[in-house]
């Protein structure tokens, strides 16, 4: 077998095991003094002499040369890489068709620059500050609930009235046969518009007031959270407070206790 060959390795590899296990068997032997200790160790020294005899033989092994492929790795020493073998898509000449410039040259066709990508960035905040604020509509929705039910019902009352009002009109214009009769009808359609009139103002006023409303409900809920924050912060300085004061209880306790020595032993001196 020929060094370095792919038998002459798979022997090596099987030699090192085999001969390892010997090894290990004779010191094993002669460490636990069990019989044939001595002839067992010749043996697994021998055996690691021989494994030193064949590893002389082996080749060196040598690392293929990675800078011809990736010219980074040459970092420092530069000046000993062979350039002219490298391949031409990884070279840093001045040729200008290093994976840099040809990356340049794609940011380049697809028109990104950095205003493109400032844009972008600008895009991506406004969107997250309209999520935060789709935060505070949805709890308004859900506050303004009950009153979008009740201007539903209002609607519907409202159409009932037109209704009536339009029944009332057949009927009226069927009965309207002299002037007297067409101006009290003049008349009370006046009344009715001026109802309506009042009733489209009381309309707009609950409107108002109920923004109001929702305005004045979510000033209470922010006021609501500060107010439970400070609380929270309260309980931890009335823990603290409680841990000091029992502190200072234990310190006058043992003060307490050494006053009390001496003066005992004070008396006990005089007596």
């Amino acid at each position: 077998m020929k060094p370095g060959s792919k038998g002459w390795k798979k022997f090596m590899a099987k030699l090192y095991g085999i001969g390892a296990a010997i090894v290990i068997m004779g010191a094993l032997f002669k460490i636990m003094h069990w019989p044939f200790a001595g002839p067992m160790l010749v043996v697994g020294l021998s055996t690691e002499a021989v494994i030193f005899l064949f590893s002389a033989f082996e080749p060196i092994h040598e690392d293929p040369n990675w800078e011809l492929v990736y010219p980074e790795l040459a970092l420092g020493h530069t000046d000993d890489l062979d350039h002219n073998n490298l391949p031409a898509g990884n070279s840093r000449g001045g040729s200008g068709t290093g994976i840099t410039d040809q990356l340049d040259k794609m940011l380049e066709e697809a028109k990104i620059d950095g205003e493109l990508l400032e844009r972008l960035g600008d895009g991506m905040r406004s969107l997250g500050d309209n999520a935060a604020q789709l935060k505070g509509v949805t709890s308004a929705a859900a506050a303004t609930g009950s009153y979008v039910d009740s201007l539903q019902a209002a609607s519907d009352k409202v159409s009932k009235l037109s209704e009536a009002y339009e029944k009332a009109s057949v009927s009226i214009s069927g009965m309207t046969s002299s002037q007297a009769e067409g101006e009290s009808f003049g008349e009370q359609m006046q009344k009715v518009s001026k109802n309506l009139s009042a009733l489209n103002n009381v309309y707009e006023l609950q409107l108002k007031g109920s923004s109001a409303h929702l305005e004045a409900t979510e000033k209470f809920q922010g006021q609501v959270t500060d107010m439970m924050k400070n609380l929270s912060d309260s309980a931890e300085d009335t823990r603290l407070y409680k841990e000091n004061m029992a502190a200072l209880s234990k310190n006058l306790t043992d003060l307490n206790s050494v006053y009390g020595n001496m003066l005992k032993a004070m008396t006990i001196n005089r007596g």
